[in-house]
């Protein structure tokens, strides 16, 4: 992988770490807003999530199109993209992600997926758990994902 690559892979790990922790800040003043106001911070918050694992799910294709050579196809793409980063690639690297991490991962992916498809049903109290998994399980991933570039020297001298 390239400087530039990683470059780009570390600015998505940013933006992933910052729309997480975006979101939480916002979750904790929820309380003090009115009805009116609360519900356009609600959407707000669920738009940060979704934005964390976007930038995750894109740091996770930069490594995995640049190392493995390509990219899983089809209709689980997103679920596939997370097993693989999950698990080792004999000959080629070890994995990227802990099974725990992955699973994090892959719980809000669903909540991405969902939230693209509310169509004026969103229900933040379903939405809610979501944003502690996020400020948890997104710097998470992002660390094991750096973890894994300094130990097959992505982020060293190149």
């Amino acid at each position: 992988m390239t400087p530039p690559s990683w470059s780009d892979v570390a600015w998505d790990l940013a933006a992933a770490r910052d729309q997480a922790g975006r979101a939480a800040v916002k979750d904790a003043g929820l309380a003090a807003l009115a009805a009116t106001a609360r519900e356009d911070r609600e959407l707000a918050i669920g738009k940060h999530v979704h934005d964390a694992v976007s930038a995750l799910e894109r740091a996770l294709e930069r490594l995995i199109v640049e190392i493995d050579g390509d990219l899983p196809r089809g209709r689980r793409f997103h679920q596939d993209l997370l097993d693989r980063a999950a698990r080792a690639v004999p000959d080629l690297r070890g994995a990227i992600l802990t099974p725990a991490t992955r699973r994090d991962i892959g719980l809000l992916l669903s909540f991405r997926h969902a939230f693209r498809h509310a169509y004026g049903t969103f229900d933040y109290a379903l939405a809610r758990p979501n944003v502690a998994l996020a400020a948890a399980a997104i710097p998470r991933a992002a660390a094991e994902i750096e973890a894994f570039a300094e130990v097959i020297r992505l982020t060293g001298p190149q």
